[in-house]
């Protein structure tokens, strides 16, 4: 059944110079009709360009090979509001976005019905339906006459590529190739395959050995597309204790670590000679004073550079000597 035309108006300048609404039709084309437009819309782009570059030639230098996708992004770089005050230019150029608006109108069911087939993602149907109109804006770009294929065969790939990327880049948190896409959604086929038939929910095991994939790969890809939960979220519907409650307070376990480690040393700094405290106490700044090299140290005390680092380290064994007596590992000293 032939459906009801949908009205897409565009602006464009017409040959008096004034704007003027075109309306297009999304009925289907038969081949013939589409053949005939694809080829009038392939010619335009070719005149389109040899105008460009006749009446601009610095341009000549960037000029593109004969490909529908060069020939495109050329179009695209330098239709300008300067290039467009060339009659000619102005024209053809009208005449190119109107047989391309055109394309695209007579494929708009085809990119819709391609956006319906994602939303079970994250995505609205809205966003689904932009990116897949810029999916088929950019196949009418890059399709080459010459194939012999039909528009729609050729679209549907880059239509559903795009909202891949589209998906992947906005629906979790963390971006996904649409490789990575894939295989979430292959994973997600499998274990609704797995539960429906064993009526359990599928093992990691199971879904490893039905997918292909290491169970350590199966984890990294389920915990990146994982929901995010708000700090703020309620943990019980009865209470109105929040997630931020029960985290742990890193800044007060560091502060606590500190204080533990500062009352160790001063605990085991008193088996230590006088001398033997003030050149770990300069050495390390254990009473926040600063540290000091051996050089420095040395003339503070009027002793040697080699007398002080033979201090240290003497200072430093008995304090290992004593943590190891009483259990403690020699790091908690000066971690």
């Amino acid at each position: 059944m032939k459906a009801k035309a949908v009205d897409n108006s565009i602006d464009y300048d017409d040959p008096n110079g004034g704007p003027s609404p075109m309306i297009f039709s999304s009925d289907l084309l038969t081949p013939d009709e589409e053949r005939e437009l694809l080829a009038d819309f392939w010619e335009v782009k070719n005149e389109l360009l040899r105008t460009l570059v006749k009446y601009f030639p610095k341009l000549r230098e960037t000029r593109p090979a004969v490909e529908p996708w060069p020939m495109a992004q050329f179009i695209r770089t330098n239709i300008t509001p300067d290039t467009r005050t060339v009659p000619t230019i102005r024209r053809l150029h009208d005449q190119y976005v109107h047989l391309k608006h055109r394309l695209a109108s007579a494929n708009i069911r085809l990119a819709a019905h391609v956006a319906k087939r994602f939303r079970h993602h994250a995505l609205s149907y809205a966003d689904l339906l932009q990116e897949a109109v810029c999916g088929l804006m950019q196949a009418i770009d890059r399709f080459d006459v010459s194939h012999g294929t039909r528009l729609a065969t050729y679209a549907t790939w880059w239509i559903r590529q795009t909202l891949q990327i589209a998906v992947a880049r906005q629906s979790h948190l963390v971006s996904l190739s649409p490789h990575h896409l894939q295989e979430l959604g292959l994973l997600q086929q499998e274990s609704e395959a797995l539960a429906h038939g064993g009526k359990h929910i599928p093992t990691p095991q199971e879904l490893a050995s039905r997918t292909g994939s290491s169970i350590e790969h199966l984890t990294h890809l389920q915990t990146a597309t994982r929901t995010p939960v708000s700090l703020n979220a309620v943990l019980d519907d009865d209470s109105d204790f929040k997630l931020t409650e029960a985290m742990p307070d890193n800044e007060s376990n560091e502060q606590r670590d500190c204080n533990e480690r500062q009352e160790a040393l001063l605990f085991l700094m008193e088996n230590l000679r006088p001398r033997e405290r003030k050149v770990l106490d300069l050495r390390f700044g254990l009473t926040g004073n600063g540290t000091h090299s051996l050089r420095q140290i040395g003339h503070l005390l009027r002793i040697s550079k080699e007398r002080v680092r033979q201090i240290q380290n003497r200072a430093l064994e008995k304090l290992r000597s004593s943590a190891e007596r009483v259990g403690w590992e020699a790091s908690v000293l000066l971690g």
